[in-house]
């Protein structure tokens, strides 16, 4: 390997990181809206898990994924604190509907390392979870430990997907406030700049003395 490899190897570890963090709240989708692709790389897809293992019974089949009004007359008992506010995901009209324990698919073009979301309404804790993904690999779940309003998080190198499941089909759940971070490569600081200008210097010194010898 060239003395010019190996130092544009070592520039590449040096190289930090930095995450650039986004946050949906649904707030601009309009009220009654089926939530599935609107935002750029990601996908909302209903019905993650199918079969009879729910948490208090089946998996739903019919998960609503309506947009509605944290203050609409559909919203149950959010609770306190406040932290969920404007539009939210769920309607109580159709989660009563529901046919089994829902569940949905946050889908990531480019692959994430944290992930959170708020869900609000919770009487059964237990049964509000957060199941995280690199491709079909299982990362880790986290589940709800208190009735009201909570936050649950996630962080990894890689997660892919994110399926929440936001309560039984007894219990209404709002959501709001998912956020998510994707690590990209950062601009060098001024101290790695001239760290790759010491090293080019040396690099063709190197090359003069070889050639010279």
């Amino acid at each position: 390997m060239s003395n010019l490899s190996r130092f544009l190897g070592a520039v590449c570890l040096v190289a930090s990181f930095q995450a650039g963090a986004t946050v949906i709240t649904f707030d601009n989708l309009a009220v009654g809206t089926t939530l599935s692709n609107q935002y750029a790389g990601v996908v909302f897809s209903p019905n993650a898990f199918i079969g009879a293992d729910g948490p208090t019974g089946p998996w739903a089949t019919n998960t609503d994924m309506t947009v509605v009004l944290a203050t609409g007359t559909d919203v149950g008992n959010l609770g306190t604190p406040s932290l969920v506010s404007g539009n939210l995901l769920r309607s109580f009209t159709g989660w009563t509907n529901e046919n089994g324990d829902p569940s949905f698919r946050v889908s990531f073009a480019s692959a994430i390392n944290s992930f959170s979301a708020d869900f609000a309404g919770v009487s059964t804790p237990a049964d509000v979870r957060l199941f995280a993904y690199d491709g079909s690999n299982l990362l880790g779940t986290v589940a709800g430990l208190t009735s009201g309003q909570f936050t649950l998080s996630f962080s990894a190198q890689r997660i892919t997907s994110v399926v929440l499941t936001p309560g039984d089909f007894a219990d209404y759940v709002a959501v709001d406030n998912i956020r998510y971070q994707t690590a990209v490569a950062a601009v060098p600081e001024p101290g790695t700049w001239a760290l790759m200008g010491l090293g080019l210097w040396f690099v063709a010194r190197s090359r003069r003395n070889t050639r010279g010898r």
